[in-house]
């Protein structure tokens, strides 16, 4: 067994986080943290992220706990979690917004567009908050997802935090091929800064085919500014593949500004194998679902009729 008690090891296990018999776990707490330290107890915590899982080895199930307290991690540097099962927790109250483990942009930092990025596959992240609000708009990427298969759950992805950053181009998540991830009751964006025109809270990159991801009970927030500004969106053709299933799922725009539509489909899209699939979700603060009609989108929130075409999803179609 790894460098942590049994005590440590049953926390785990009721957490559902896997551990094998090379497992580790890595504390960090950025108000009594050094990174100086092993980050092998409480006492010896890490200051960082970005250290911990420095120390962390690929395809042994090592773990970061992240302890919450009166300041976050402030990154000096973007961070790439690429090591294969491994896993990030945060330690703290499992609030749906803000959530008090915080991974944050330094104002000195430029060009962090992703601040974080998930490169990783098999990996699970509880209970975190990334913010990105600093005056960059250099930084426009907060979170960027390219390995698959892995577990998002409770993780507030807050991007566009600033008003230089919420603007076309600025993404609170980006997909970029990833495939098969799972995020379940996450925060997708911000309500306090307003949105510009092509300000989005979930992308999916113009190449990399991403399939079969799936957004369970997760809250897209947003304050436009513009009528432009979006929930979703596909950049180009050859961005996913398959399906993308979004189930009982809010988007919530709650400005003075009505957006056009909520999701935005890339002129030229064939919709043939590629889909997203809107289970039971729910729109407030835009005029139309996807108001291009790409064939892309597709609800079962229309009238429900009896016979052999009851609950069949539709396409997005002119409201």
């Amino acid at each position: 067994m790894g460098l942590y008690p049994a005590s440590i090891e049953n926390y785990l296990l009721a957490l559902g986080i896997p551990i094998g018999k090379n497992s580790n776990v890595f504390i960090v707490d950025p108000v009594n943290g050094d990174d100086d330290y092993d980050g092998q107890s409480f006492v010896k915590a890490l200051a960082s992220i970005a250290a911990a899982e420095d120390l962390c080895v690929a395809n042994q199930h090592d773990v970061v706990l992240y302890v919450a307290g009166s300041s976050g991690n402030n990154l000096s540097g973007a961070v790439a979690w690429d090591k294969n099962y491994t896993h990030l927790i945060g330690l703290c109250a499992p609030s749906h917004v803000a959530q008090r483990a915080r991974i944050f942009q330094l104002s000195t930092l430029e060009g962090a567009s992703p601040l974080v990025k998930f490169a990783a596959t098999g990996c699970i992240f509880k209970d975190l908050y990334i913010f990105q609000g600093v005056d960059d708009a250099t930084s426009l990427v907060n979170a960027e997802v390219t390995g698959g298969r892995n577990y998002f759950k409770n993780i507030h992805f807050a991007g566009g935090g600033h008003a230089s950053q919420a603007i076309d181009g600025g993404a609170s998540l980006l997909i970029s091929g990833g495939s098969e991830n799972l995020f379940e009751q996450c925060t997708i964006g911000v309500d306090t800064i307003e949105a510009a025109t092509g300000m989005a809270g979930l992308v999916f990159a113009a190449t990399g085919g991403a399939a079969r991801n799936k957004f369970k009970n997760c809250h897209f927030s947003m304050q436009a500014g513009h009528a432009g500004a979006i929930f979703i969106e596909v950049l180009g053709n050859a961005g996913i593949d398959r399906y993308q299933v979004f189930e009982d799922c809010l988007f919530s725009n709650l400005s003075g500004t009505a957006m056009t539509q909520a999701i935005a489909v890339a002129a030229g899209f064939d919709p043939a194998n590629k889909r997203l699939l809107m289970k039971n979700c729910s729109l407030i603060g835009a005029a139309d679902w996807e108001a291009n009609d790409r064939g892309a989108v597709y609800l079962d929130s229309g009238t429900i009729t009896a016979g052999g075409n009851a609950g069949i999803m539709q396409a997005s179609s002119a409201t």
